[in-house]
Parts: C-alpha cells; sequence; structure tokens
C-alpha cells in the first residue's frame, strides 16, 4: 500500500471516530481540510476524474471549499473504471442491481474496506441502535455468503457481525424468502420478549406483506424492537408509497411509526444516511423522519437547470459529498431529487423529464473525458 493512500485513510478513520457522536466547534474546518487532502489525492490518482475536473476547470490550487468540488455524475461509475489505486488489487467491488439497464451496472472498487467499514459501523450505531450493543437481527435480503458483489450484502454482513445477537440470521434463501423459518423465529423473540431488529429491502417487505395477506399473522415484537427499511423500490414492477407500506408493517409487527427506519444507499456511495427518529426517541426530543448525513457527509441540494445551490425548502437535485469515498470520488451528482429543511433532507424521488435536465448535461459533460 502507498504510503499516500495509508496517511489518507488513517485521517479518515481518525475523523469518523471523532465526530461520530458530535461535531465539536473545529468540525467544519476539519472537514474541509480533509475534504481538499482527499481531492487532491483522488485528482492526482484517479485519471478520470482529473480529466472531468480539468473539464470543469478546477484543480486543487483552485478548489478551496468541499461545496466547490467538481461533482461527476453518478452515470460515471457505469461508464468508467473510477479508481485512484490499481482496481485487480481491490479488496472487494460491489456492482448495481442493474435494474435501469442490466448490461451497465455501476462498479465501485473499494481498493481497501477500513474506511468503509468504520463509516458503516459508526452510522448504524448512532442511527439505528443508538442505546444498543446489541441486538437480534433478522435480515430478509441475502448477505455476502450467497450475494457477493452486494454493498447491500457486506453492509448486511458487517451489521450482523458486528451488532447482531447470537440469536441473528438471515432469512433469504435459494433467491426467495424463508417464510416458515422466519415466523418460526419471530414467535420464538415474541415469546422470549426480546427485541429484534428486522432488517430489508422495499421489496423484501412488500413480499412478506403479500404473503401474509394469504397466510394472515400478527406478531407483539418487544419494545424498542426494529423494523429497518433500506429502500429499493427502483426499478420494480410495482411500487407501494411508503406510508402505506409502515403503516402495514405496524399492524404486523405491532411497532410505532417511530420504531420504523429508512435508509439512503447505493452502490457508488461508501456512507449511509439515516431518517433521524431514532435518535430523536432516544434522546427523548420531538421525533422527525427526515434523513440526516453523518458527520463525514455533507449535502447540497442543487437546482435542476443550472445546478446551483437552492434554499431549503425547494426541490432539486441532491449532491452527496462522502469523504468515505476516498478511493474513487468524493463529489457525486445523485439523479435522486430532495427537499432540505431544518431537520434533515426528504427524498423525493428520481429525476424525471425537466428535472433530469441538470443530469443529462452532466452526463454530456462525463462522455467528454472517456
Amino acid at each position: 500500500m502507498s504510503d499516500e493512500s495509508d496517511v489518507i485513510q488513517a485521517r479518515l478513520v481518525k475523523f469518523i471516530q471523532q465526530y461520530k457522536e458530535g461535531k465539536s466547534s473545529e468540525y467544519e474546518v476539519d472537514f474541509n481540510q480533509l475534504a481538499m487532502s482527499v481531492f487532491d489525492y483522488q485528482f492526482q490518482n484517479n485519471l478520470p476524474y482529473k480529466k472531468f475536473a480539468q473539464l470543469k476547470h478546477k484543480n486543487p490550487l483552485t478548489v478551496k471549499n468541499w461545496q466547490d468540488l467538481p461533482l461527476i455524475p453518478i452515470e460515471a461509475y457505469k461508464q468508467l473504471t473510477l479508481s485512484t489505486r490499481d482496481t485487480t488489487q481491490a479488496e472487494d467491488v460491489f456492482y448495481s442491481s442493474g435494474t435501469t439497464n442490466a448490461q451497465q451496472k455501476s462498479r465501485h472498487y473499494i481498493s481497501d474496506l477500513r474506511v468503509w467499514e468504520q463509516s458503516m459501523i459508526a452510522g448504524f450505531k448512532q442511527y439505528v441502535i443508538p442505546t444498543k450493543e446489541k441486538i437480534t437481527i433478522f435480515s430478509l435480503f441475502p448477505d455476502m455468503s450467497s450475494h457477493p458483489n452486494s454493498s447491500l450484502s457486506r453492509y448486511i454482513t458487517t451489521a450482523m457481525q458486528v451488532f447482531g445477537t447470537e440469536n441473528s440470521q438471515v432469512f433469504f434463501k435459494h433467491n426467495q424468502l424463508d417464510y416458515v423459518n422466519l415466523i418460526s423465529a419471530l414467535k420464538q423473540a415474541q415469546a422470549n420478549h426480546e427485541q429484534v431488529l428486522v432488517l430489508g429491502a422495499s421489496f423484501s417487505y412488500v413480499h412478506l406483506l403479500a404473503y401474509f395477506d394469504q397466510h394472515p399473522q400478527t406478531f407483539d415484537l418487544a419494545e424498542g424492537s426494529i423494523i429497518f427499511d433500506t429502500g429499493g423500490f427502483k426499478g420494480q414492477s410495482q411500487e407501494v408509497s411508503m406510508s402505506t407500506l409502515y403503516k402495514n408493517l405496524g399492524q404486523v409487527f405491532n411497532v410505532s411509526r417511530e420504531q420504523i427506519i429508512n435508509m439512503y444507499g447505493m452502490t457508488e456511495i461508501s456512507s449511509q444516511c439515516y431518517d433521524r427518529n431514532l435518535i430523536d426517541l432516544s434522546q427523548n426530543q420531538s421525533t422527525y423522519f427526515d434523513k440526516m448525513p453523518p458527520a463525514w457527509v455533507k449535502i447540497q441540494i442543487l437546482d435542476v437547470e443550472t445546478l446551483q445551490p437552492i434554499e431549503q425548502g425547494k426541490r432539486g437535485l441532491l449532491a452527496y459529498y462522502d469523504l468515505a469515498n476516498w478511493d474513487t470520488c468524493l463529489a457525486i451528482l445523485t439523479e435522486d431529487i430532495a427537499i432540505q429543511n431544518e431537520h434533515g433532507f426528504t427524498i423525493i424521488g428520481r429525476a424525471k423529464g425537466s428535472e433530469a435536465k441538470g443530469c443529462s448535461i452532466a452526463v454530456d459533460e462525463l462522455l467528454k473525458v472517456r
């Protein structure tokens, strides 16, 4: 491993550990300094990103603030090989599901998992189980043993290894949910008054509720149990509103809306954002369901045409600045429409029609560096 990448990773791990539970008066300066160092490292070692930045007349000498970093469109992870290191030596590579185009999947090379793991563990602890050290996790999505090269599967495997009790299990086998054993495990947890965290992608829950429509079941999960929706409606044949989905899940598992949490994550980023309701609940304060980024992530909401920052309360494209993306691109222009307020941000949906104009312009610029 090069000395330079070693230094970058050590600084990132230190930053995550320092700010994982709160921010000090030095936070903004520390974040910006680290972001500039990561950008400089990426500019020197990630040739496609360097070309893209130069096309936009940006380089480490001209960029002084994280808000001005060149935002590479998320499409780049499909079009280009983005890495600061030799991809043949990558510790892992995440592929997208290919729901938009099965022949062209995003590829996110992780040359070293240390920072990814620190980001995942710290974020999960802060936002999902702020008052617990361990919890029984029942996963409705495959782990890495049967679904390698999936960022979500690695996320689930890590969560179960670090935070799961010995009763934690995966109930997705042979490409389908194992309903019978899941029901048995839920009933056993209910009888033992054992707190559980049921974790699954949005459509895991859709299929589970459809099964319960045909085979009626309800549970009375122990107080403090959590329903964790990792998202993922994109590209599916049908969609269910989140409010309807969560209402039905609350009725089936007898949990309040405050105990249901949603995550924003995707193949191309290394850090996740979470609904803030569980951390609000743990602090006995007013509960909100907006999403909050961890300290090592910043966001901006941009005008869909000009890609300039807009004021709070207006919908625009989500720009995502993830320090844990140290070995690819830390500044990404997503294709998601979001609204920000004083409590956090909310994802509205994917950019479509006129809202996708900014995305299209960004992709046109991207194609010039191929």
